[in-house]
């Protein structure tokens, strides 16, 4: 059954069929006769298509089938899927499915000249020196020291492990997590746009930190605070292969997937989900900005080589961004679990929490797959079958998880940065 957008729904149309939240919460039954009231609802639950009946394929202005591009642009843009997926097996249903949503994501916006220059830009095979001495440089790092330099450089805010230590005290109220962050007026003035964002839907403004924290609750906003706090620490990295803006929106958009994974997963904590899928590429981050050289040395091959960036990390540095990541969580004396997750995102049948940490490693697949922002790899990365199995999702939730995820991600940049304008979209 074709569905229509919620932006499109129109007081008075009828329900093809039962709307529920991605969580399996019945909203309305088949039949019922849409209102403001309704779609003011569909909003705050997250809920982005509605079958109507009625509706046909016109109504979706985007594409959503390969047969509606245009032949040029649609083969230029495969030629960039198969190599954006080459480290991934081509039989897997969730590869299949996400090259596709690729394609369509590249494709729609693409005119046969820019979809060509796109294609003459990518790396080839034949263009790749990879193991030149040059570019393998050795630079093995030493994991405790990389840690402790942070530690000294001091990169985050006092008011970051204030509010850390909250976190971890069971008796913090509303009011002293409210009055913790209002101490930072910018960071005050982040949280309030991100909770009045259709990220959360909520009805009416939200204008007070101690409304803010009540109605999203005390946990889910002292997490929220540390992942914001982390970005406002890391805001001069070199640019030379991202920027801190598509970086940014890499790690969004990781954290929204994750938010609607763990729902659709039936686990509980979403708002840890998000920073956990915020943060996850926080070592290399850490690298950049305390360790540019050796950056350098596993980008740059990243970049134009055939090899997952992790692998070129492992090989170079003895170690990955993510064990740097995890290792720089448990100084900061962050949640033992957004550490486990952080650490395990390229491994997660190897940690704790083996179904937790999958929701992040299938996020960041999914993320990498849609082509939003970027990371420093040039290849989407392998994912993970036996994760993939364990979440139990369905191929056919894929694409409106990456619907869904596309729509917020703008809105949630805009409250990280506030300077950014509609230029900034993804």
């Amino acid at each position: 059954m074709p569905k229509m957008n919620i932006e499109t729904i129109e007081p008075g149309m009828v329900l093809a069929e039962d709307l529920t939240t991605a969580e399996g919460r019945m909203l309305l039954p088949r039949g019922a006769i849409i209102t403001e009231a309704h779609i003011r609802t569909c909003r705050v639950w997250g809920v982005v298509e509605i079958a109507i009946q009625g509706d046909d394929e016109e109504n979706n202005v985007v594409p959503t089938r390969l047969e509606e591009l245009d032949p040029e642009v649609l083969d230029a843009c495969k030629i960039m899927a198969a190599q954006r997926f080459v480290l991934n097996p081509t039989t897997h249903p969730a590869v299949k499915e996400m090259a596709k949503l690729y394609v369509l994501r590249q494709a729609r916006d693409l005119n046969v000249e820019r979809a060509q220059w796109m294609l003459a830009a990518t790396p080839h095979d034949d263009t790749v020196d990879f193991f030149s001495e040059e570019v393998e440089e050795d630079h093995k790092i030493n994991l405790n020291t990389v840690v402790q330099e942070e530690l000294d450089l001091a990169s985050l805010p006092n008011i970051f492990f204030q509010i850390s230590e909250s976190l971890k005290n069971p008796m913090s109220s509303a009011a002293y997590v409210a009055e913790i962050i209002s101490k930072d007026v910018a960071l005050s003035a982040r949280l309030l746009k991100m909770v009045n964002t259709p990220f959360y839907g909520f009805p009416s403004k939200v204008d007070t930190l101690s409304r803010a924290v009540t109605i999203v609750g005390t946990n889910q906003l002292t997490n929220l605070a540390l992942g914001v706090s982390v970005i406002s620490a890391f805001d001069d990295i070199p640019e030379e292969f991202f920027t801190l803006k598509e970086f940014w929106m890499h790690s969004i958009t990781c954290g929204i997937v994750a938010r609607l994974l763990a729902g659709k997963a039936g686990v509980e904590g979403d708002e840890k989900f998000f920073v956990a899928g915020l943060l996850h590429d926080v070592g290399r981050l850490v690298m950049l900005k305390n360790h540019p050289k050796a950056s350098t040395n596993v980008l740059r091959p990243a970049k134009v080589g055939r090899r997952a960036l992790v692998d070129v990390e492992r090989s170079i540095w003895g170690c990955t961004h993510a064990e740097i990541g995890g290792r720089i969580l448990k100084a900061w004396r962050l949640p033992a679990f957004l550490e486990v997750l952080i650490h395990h995102h390229h491994d997660p049948m190897e940690a704790s929490m083996p179904k937790e940490t999958a929701i992040i490693h299938l996020a960041d697949f999914i993320t990498h797959g849609l082509g939003i922002g970027a990371s420093g790899a040039s290849l989407v990365p392998e994912i993970n079958a036996s994760a993939w199995k364990l979440l139990d999702i369905s191929v056919a939730e894929l694409s409106l998880i990456a619907r869904q995820a596309e729509r917020q991600a703008n809105d949630v940049l805009a409250a990280f940065f506030p300077d950014k304008t509609e230029s900034g979209r993804v």
